[in-house]
């Protein structure tokens, strides 16, 4: 018995298998279920097995349904947050469904963060209906933290827990590689703002030396300067390591070379150069913001989103296409603020230099928060914290390990070590006892690699079952030719398959026959008797 989930078709074909190999006279399958309706058989996966099922097999099924069920479940858990920082609210989701023929009135769904109680909402639920909560709560903690969402017990416990993990760094190691040294100082001065807790670990390095530079280490690369076509390669591998890189052009005008530079990396993106001076009153301002973006999220106090507009003297036109969209548009139709995705990295793009000479953008409020969280934002990545359905074999990162082993914590406490070879470069392996549900921890040493959810299949939840014409149908597609017995649950069990085995004893009806016989034969010699006696005067 386990958290995973099955049909008794897959059930079906392994014992048939396993049946086509017995020598042994009497052919059985014994079949112990509820016949729920939805986990007899995958239509895409049911196969002619009458070579295998023929007449000489015996069916015998035991159905355990017959009462209702009164279930609630959470389907679905997910975490909304996308910007982790530590001290700060994560947001999450869950979404329950009341499988019952009752009304759930007041129930609590309760959040628990590394097994804390950390929040708690409750809902109402019809039957049948489905409903999602809204839940959030502080981490105060770095690295990978634990999720779980519960309901109150009822009929069937698996279901009333859903679990995830997700990531908060505990630092964020930041390169910023430019052409001319000044034109990082706004930006770095941003950096710093935030930093209280130094969460931030800043590097600095020239453009030109890009190429030769090691980056394995660092998190996210902002990247201010007009020709870095000779760093394409590293920006590229960079990225395709989930990892994010913020471009803005340089306070020196060279369209040429920022053009050239960007259509390298980003293709097919239209660039248009607008020059203007700082005392010009020509200017453009901000148009649409996308409020909903990662990037703004807790930026403001209170629901209302304002930003006081920069004025822009100088930028390029940016026009986002492909997988490229716009964060913060211009008046004329252009992208002040672009975002792109490149394999599972992203990549921002900033339309003007972070100098006074391009626009007032560096000394409005919105500056400072926008490049802190945009670091943040790219630090993140794809989720850390991937999910499994239990049974599910689960993919194992090993690629950071520091010994040719790892430790597998599982949610019972059990722990399993695992070899792994020293030759080739394999950053994943394959693990396939996930049969129990909960949080899964992977070491190497002390140090833990990751931390993977395992969760019960909501299949298993639905509580409607087939009715006996369902199931001869389910025989019927699969060719069954043998003798199928349905057991009542009331009946003598070990009667009812050994006269499926051996047949009825018929001496009984034999005897009776025998009986007949008997007082037929005499009253026939009793009526010959008196015949002849008759005759006979």
């Amino acid at each position: 018995i386990s958290d995973a989930t099955g049909t008794i078709n897959d059930a079906v074909i392994r014992a048939s298998e396993i049946i086509s190999q017995s020598k042994n006279f009497n052919k059985e399958l014994y079949l112990l279920s509820d016949f729920q309706k939805n986990r007899i058989a995958d239509k895409n996966n049911i196969t002619d097995l009458s070579k295998l099922l023929d007449e000489k097999v015996r069916l015998y099924t035991f159905n355990f349904s017959g009462r209702d069920v009164f279930n609630l479940g959470v389907n679905e858990f997910k975490v909304e947050t996308q910007i982790f920082e530590k001290n700060k609210p994560v947001k999450f989701s869950a979404e329950v469904t009341n499988y019952s023929n009752e009304p759930a009135d007041n129930l609590v769904v309760s959040l628990f963060l590394n097994g804390e109680r950390s929040a708690q909402q409750s809902i109402n639920l019809q039957p049948g209906e489905t409903g999602s909560v809204k839940i959030d709560a502080d981490v105060n903690s770095t690295g990978f933290t634990d999720a779980v969402a519960e309901i109150e017990d009822d009929d069937i416990l698996n279901d009333n827990y859903r679990y995830t993990t997700f990531y908060i760094p505990e630092k964020i190691k930041v390169m910023l590689a430019y052409g001319s040294k000044a034109d990082i100082k706004f930006l770095k001065l941003a950096l710093l703002s935030g930093n209280t807790d130094g969460e931030l670990k800043i590097s600095e390095k020239k453009l030109q030396q890009l190429s030769t530079s090691q980056l394995d280490d660092i998190d996210v690369l902002f990247i201010v300067g007009n020709d870095f076509v000779n760093a394409q390669k590293k920006i590229e591998d960079f990225i395709s390591q989930e990892k994010g890189v913020v471009i803005f052009p340089a306070s020196e005008f060279d369209e040429a070379a920022f053009k050239n530079s960007i259509s390298k990396l980003l293709p097919p993106v239209k660039l248009q150069l607008v020059r203007a001076g700082v005392n010009s009153n020509l200017y453009v301002d901000f148009n649409r913001v996308d409020f909903n973006h990662p990037v703004f999220q807790n930026i403001f106090r209170d629901k209302k989103k304002e930003i006081e507009s920069p004025k822009i003297f100088s930028y390029y036109k940016v026009k986002p296409s492909g997988s490229g969209q716009t964060v913060i548009g211009l008046l004329d139709g252009s992208s002040f603020l672009s975002e792109y995705e490149k394999g599972k990295g992203k990549l921002l793009l900033f339309n003007t230099a972070p100098v006074l000479k391009w626009s007032d953008f560096p000394l409005k409020s919105i500056f400072a928060p926008l490049v802190y969280k945009s670091a943040y934002y790219l630090s993140s990545g794809e989720d850390k914290g991937a999910e499994y359905l239990a049974g599910e074999p689960m993919n194992i990162n090993v690629s950071e390990m520091t010994l040719p082993q790892i430790k597998i914590v599982k949610p019972n406490k059990e722990e399993e070590f695992i070899n792994i070879s020293s030759e080739g470069t394999t950053e994943f392996i394959s693990y396939s006892n996930t049969y129990e549900a909960g949080i899964y921890k992977i070491f190497s040493g002390e140090k833990l690699l990751e931390s993977i959810s395992v969760n019960f299949d909501p299949a298993e939840s639905v509580t409607k079952y087939i009715d006996a014409d369902g199931f001869d149908s389910y025989l019927s597609e699969i060719g069954f030719g043998g003798s199928y017995i349905n057991i009542d649950l009331s009946e003598n069990i070990s009667e009812v398959i050994l006269q499926a085995r051996f047949g009825s004893e018929l001496w009984r009806y034999f005897l009776l026959a025998a009986f007949i016989l008997a007082i037929i034969e005499m009253t026939i010699a009793r009526s010959a008797k008196k015949e002849l006696a008759e005759i006979k005067e």
